[in-house]
């Protein structure tokens, strides 16, 4: 069976009338439709994708593209100069150091970091115009358009989406048990990354460091 907008739909609204709580479709579908499948995208690390940049000389700020979750940790990220490609190393941006981002001089990059929450940088900067960035990153599922879409994660996570927007309704409205239906949906995120092991396995060690963004 087709697990579409209009199935996970009826599925929340059987569990907040069984709560005895109303909200409009217009509210239901637009949690289901946008918040749900990105917050499941984020905690599972799927859907996933590439994002490829040209650098010129001396830059060293990769700006992420529109559908951009978080960086895909578990796939290599690279720089080309159109001879030889590089695999770039993860590092913390204060374990490099403000100064010494600022500062370096353009070469062959080494490492990658999050410069804040929707660019990337890499140091050193490049030192050719023609170099290329290539990032993997988890995107943001397509969004439920239409009452029989679906996206990347419908199929196997609706129930994960169900459990969310009844726990985003419930909170709306102050009511206590949306941490139930919270604790439901933690529960459908951790089936979901035994399920698919490493496939689904989060690193948080790359969020932006708040002392060094200043």
């Amino acid at each position: 069976m087709a697990i579409d907008r209009n199935y996970i739909y009826e599925k929340t609204m059987f569990y907040l009338k069984k709560e005895s709580k109303f909200f409009t479709s217009a509210e239901v579908v637009s949690i289901i439709s946008t918040d749900a499948f990105r917050r499941i995208a984020e905690e599972i690390g799927y859907p996933k994708t590439s994002h490829s940049s040209t650098l010129t000389s001396g830059a060293w700020v990769v700006s992420s593209p529109i559908d951009f979750v978080k960086i895909d940790t578990n796939l290599q990220a690279t720089y080309s100069d159109g001879i030889t490609t590089v695999d770039l190393k993860p590092k913390e941006q204060w374990n490099i150091g403000r100064s010494a981002v600022l500062t370096a001089t353009p070469g062959v990059p080494q490492y990658y970091f999050m410069e804040t929450e929707n660019k990337i940088g890499i140091n050193p900067p490049s030192y050719t115009t023609s170099g290329v960035v290539a990032i993997p990153y988890v995107k943001v599922p397509t969004t439920l358009s239409s009452g029989g879409s679906t996206n990347e994660l419908t199929e196997k996570c609706y129930m994960a989406a169900v459990y969310w927007t009844v726990s985003e309704c419930l909170l709306k409205d102050s009511d206590e048990r949306s941490q139930a239906f919270r604790e439901m949906y933690n529960n459908e995120i951790s089936r979901l990354k035994s399920q698919y092991n490493m496939m689904f396995d989060i690193r948080r060690d790359l969020k932006p460091h708040q002392d060094y963004i200043g």
